[in-house]
C-alpha cells in the first residue's frame, strides 16, 4: 500500500512544485482518489429529500436512501433521477439513478433495487495550469438491493446490499504519455444498515449505517511496480429525525459522519442537516434546507400517482473538495411513478 500512496505523491510533484502550487501539493493523497465517495451512492438521496438539505435517514419517500423504508411500502413505484454537479474548475459529476420498489406485504415489508451511475469530464485542480497538471476524472456505477422489514408496531429494520460496485479515477496529461495512473475499486464485503422508529405525531427517527471494504488495484507509468493493489474502507453513519411542524409544514434534521480510510491516511466529510418542506397547494410543494452550511431549494409538483422534483444545492461538500476542485452548483431532476 505504500506504492500506492508513493503514486500519488508523485502527481502531485509531476504537476507542480509545492512552493508555486500549494493547493494540491498540500491535499491529502486519499482526498483525490475519494472525492467521488462524497457524491456517489453513500451518498445518494431522493431529490425531494436533497431540496430540504440531502435527507437520507427519516423521511418516507419514493427511491429512499434507508432500507428500512422498504418495510412499509404500501405501492409499487418508480423513480429516475439526474444530478449535475459544475465546479468552478471544470470538473462536472453528473448522477443517474433509478429505482423500482416492490412492496412484499403491504405495510409490512418490501424491496427496493436501485441502480446508479456516476462520471465525469475530467479537469484539473483550481490554481493549476492546464498544460502541466494531470485532469483528474471519476467513474462509477453501483447497484444496490435494499430489505425492510417491521419488527413491531413503531420499529422497522432494513438491510441493503451492493452485489456491484465499480469506482475508477484517472490521472491524464494532456500529451504523451496520456495516462499518468489509473485507479479502479471493487468491493468484496459490506452492507448498509437501516433503522426507524415511527413517532406518535408522524415523525420518524432513524439511523444508517453503512461500511464496505474496496480492493483497489493501480496502474500506470508512474505506479513502481505496476500493477499496485491496496485495500480501503468507506464508512457512512447517519443519524436524523423528522416532525410534522403543522398540518402542512414537515421539518427535520440530521447528522452524518462519511470517512474512506487506508494506509494510514483518512479523509471524509461530517455535519448537520437542517430543513423544512411546506405544501403550498394540492399539487406544489416548496422546500428550503442547510447541508452543513451549504444552501439547498427544491420545488416539487405532483398528486398520488406522480410527481416531478426539482433541487438545487451551492457549494455541496465545500469543506473537503472547495479548495481542490473550487466551489459548485448542484442540480437535480426527478420523475416517480407509482401504482
Amino acid at each position: 500500500m505504500a506504492h500506492v500512496r508513493s503514486a500519488l505523491v508523485l502527481l502531485a510533484v509531476l504537476a507542480m512544485s509545492a512552493s508555486e502550487r500549494p493547493v494540491l501539493a498540500q491535499a491529502p493523497p486519499l482526498e483525490l482518489y475519494a472525492v467521488s465517495h462524497l457524491f456517489a451512492l453513500p451518498t445518494a438521496t431522493t431529490t425531494r429529500l436533497f431540496g430540504m438539505g440531502g435527507f437520507v435517514t427519516c423521511i418516507q419517500d419514493d427511491g429512499f436512501g434507508n432500507p428500512a423504508f422498504a418495510g412499509t411500502l404500501e405501492a409499487y413505484h418508480t423513480v429516475g433521477r439526474y444530478s449535475s454537479t459544475d465546479f468552478d474548475s471544470g470538473l462536472k459529476l453528473q448522477g443517474e439513478q433509478c429505482s423500482v420498489a416492490i412492496p412484499l406485504k403491504k405495510g409490512r415489508k418490501g424491496l427496493q433495487i436501485t441502480g446508479f451511475r456516476l462520471k465525469s469530464d475530467p479537469a484539473v485542480p483550481v490554481g493549476l495550469p492546464p498544460g502541466a497538471a494531470p485532469a483528474i476524472g471519476y467513474d462509477e456505477w453501483d447497484l444496490a438491493i435494499h430489505y425492510g422489514q417491521r419488527v413491531g408496531r413503531s420499529w422497522v429494520v432494513g438491510i441493503g446490499l451492493s452485489p456491484v460496485f465499480h469506482n475508477s479515477t484517472d490521472f491524464r496529461l494532456p500529451g504523451p504519455p496520456g495516462q499518468v495512473a489509473h485507479f479502479r475499486t471493487t468491493v468484496d464485503e459490506g452492507c448498509r444498515l437501516g433503522v426507524l422508529y415511527q413517532l406518535e405525531n408522524g415523525g420518524w427517527a432513524g439511523l444508517v449505517y453503512d461500511k464496505y471494504h474496496e480492493n483497489l488495484t493501480a496502474t500506470g507509468p508512474i505506479v513502481p511496480g505496476s500493477p499496485v493493489t491496496a485495500r480501503y474502507s468507506s464508512e457512512e453513519i447517519v443519524i436524523g429525525v423528522s416532525q410534522p411542524i403543522t398540518e402542512r409544514v414537515l421539518g427535520a434534521v440530521e447528522w452524518q459522519q462519511l470517512t474512506t480510510e487506508g494506509n494510514g491516511t483518512k479523509v471524509g466529510d461530517s455535519g448537520f442537516r437542517v430543513g423544512i418542506e411546506a405544501i403550498a397547494s394540492d399539487r406544489w410543494t416548496v422546500r428550503l434546507g442547510t447541508n452543513d452550511g451549504a444552501f439547498c431549494a427544491g420545488l416539487g409538483y405532483g398528486d398520488s400517482d406522480w410527481s416531478v422534483e426539482y433541487a438545487f444545492m451551492k457549494d455541496w461538500n465545500d469543506d473537503s473538495v472547495g479548495a481542490i476542485f473550487g466551489g459548485s452548483d448542484t442540480h437535480q431532476l426527478e420523475l416517480t411513478y407509482c401504482w
